[in-house]
């Protein structure tokens, strides 16, 4: 329960070589470009790092926004805006770590396309957003069907980014309309990121695949989609054949 009123609550400042991170994590990239489209716009709250202090050293122990500190390092930066917990012990510092890394509970699609949504709709230039958020040019085409993509088959399953994937296949319109389909449904035979992916590359790889007629490509896709069932009972079928 949270019981320290705002004013016992401080931001201070202290040299980076005083913060000790207590292990050595995987920071993606992805976060960092971020970061860096946005450099001239952070503040104080996105660098944030909450820290621990050692009760006779003058050593503040890192317990949590790893990345942050991890930017912070890479940008050489001498000091970092901090907020002090209470000191406790190893296991509970771990424990902090572990809890925060799983912390993000509004970071998903559906709440950065409502905010999105509002800038574009009040007349915000999308050069401001690319600025001052980090999105990239691909974000926006993600988060928005491109006007080619049938109204019919957008609904409460499908992505912008598979629909607006299969606009740009080049296939034919009974083709795509059979992958629109699958993206939309509310079953295992969705058509998924993952599974996405998977045709990606199959698309990629397949050779003759667009010397089939579109009922045949129609077969084959549906036969992908279902990639787990059909490598399932094609192992199977390898172990009946050595048992025979």
């Amino acid at each position: 329960m949270f019981t320290k009123t705002r004013t016992e609550i401080n931001i201070i400042t202290i040299p980076i070589d005083k913060i000790k991170p207590l292990y050595n994590p995987k920071v993606t990239g992805t976060f960092s470009k971020r970061m860096h489209r946005s450099l001239d716009y952070l503040n104080t709250f996105d660098l944030l790092l909450p820290v621990e202090k050692h009760p006779q050293k003058d050593e503040y122990y890192l317990v949590g926004s790893y990345d942050r500190y991890s930017f912070i390092k890479e940008m050489g930066f001498k000091k970092a805006p901090c907020i002090i917990e209470d000191f406790t012990d190893k296991n509970s510092e771990y424990l902090k770590i572990l809890k925060r890394l799983d912390n993000k509970g509004d970071s998903n699609k559906a709440n950065k396309q409502y905010i999105l949504n509002k800038l574009l709709l009040s007349n915000v230039p999308s050069i401001e957003i690319l600025e001052k958020t980090g999105f990239t040019n691909q974000d926006f085409t993600n988060y928005q069907y491109k006007p080619t993509v049938p109204a019919e088959y957008k609904n409460d399953y499908t992505t912008e980014e598979t629909l607006n994937w299969i606009e740009g296949l080049k296939l034919e319109n009974s083709v795509k309309d059979f992958l629109y389909e699958r993206a939309g449904l509310n079953n295992a035979e969705r058509l998924t990121g993952e599974k996405r992916k998977f045709l990606q590359h199959f698309f990629k790889n397949a050779q003759r695949f667009q010397e089939l007629s579109a009922f045949q490509q129609i077969e084959i896709l549906a036969a992908a989609l279902n990639f787990n069932n059909v490598a399932m009972l094609y192992l199977q079928g390898k172990i009946d054949e050595h048992l025979e």
